[in-house]
């Protein structure tokens, strides 16, 4: 009878298991690295469409703030005392819809619009309307250049969650 003899090496079969798990692995670092980077340029394009449409908006904010100020001087060309120049302002812009003129309590005009950001966000512009004088030839003064959460739109998300969920949320 003859004996086989062992030699101390490494077996076929598990050279072929640590193979096996070897590409198990690469494969699984692929799939997690495919999944990263596929997140990563969904949220850098998220970030890139708010970012353009940000400026889209200040653009249609600053088209308004040229057109404005248009108005704001033919106007005043047209009056002969500074009374005369802020009270004409409320009829100068009472047949637009997106101007809204309110009145500060010291007889000077507040001009405030709104322009859509996104569905959830707006910028918000706030003018105060000056009547130039040899110190300060300008016709109005920026209050407020700020984007904010449009609310309706809150709610609306705030009443579809809560009734998705069951639960009231806290914001």
């Amino acid at each position: 009878m003859e004996e086989k003899k062992h030699s101390g090496g490494i077996n076929i079969g598990t050279s072929s298991i640590l193979v096996t798990f070897v590409l198990l692995a690469l494969v699984t670092f692929a799939a997690l690295s495919y999944i990263s980077a596929r997140s990563d340029y969904v949220l850098s394009k998220e970030a890139a469409d708010r970012t353009a449409s940000y400026y889209d908006a200040n653009r249609m904010a600053e088209i308004y703030l040229a057109n404005i100020e248009a108005l704001l001087s033919k106007h005043l060309d047209s009056c002969a005392s500074e009374k005369e120049y802020y009270d004409g302002i409320d009829e100068l812009f009472s047949d637009n819809e997106k101007i809204e003129v309110s009145d500060d309590g010291n007889g000077i005009r507040k001009l405030s619009y709104s322009i859509a950001v996104t569905n959830g966000q707006n910028l918000n512009v706030v003018l105060s309307t000056h009547y130039p004088d040899v110190s300060d030839d300008s016709l109005f003064k920026v209050d407020k250049w700020t984007t904010n959460v449009n609310r309706e739109w809150l709610d609306s998300v705030k009443e579809g969650a809560e009734e998705e969920s069951g639960t009231k949320l806290l914001f």
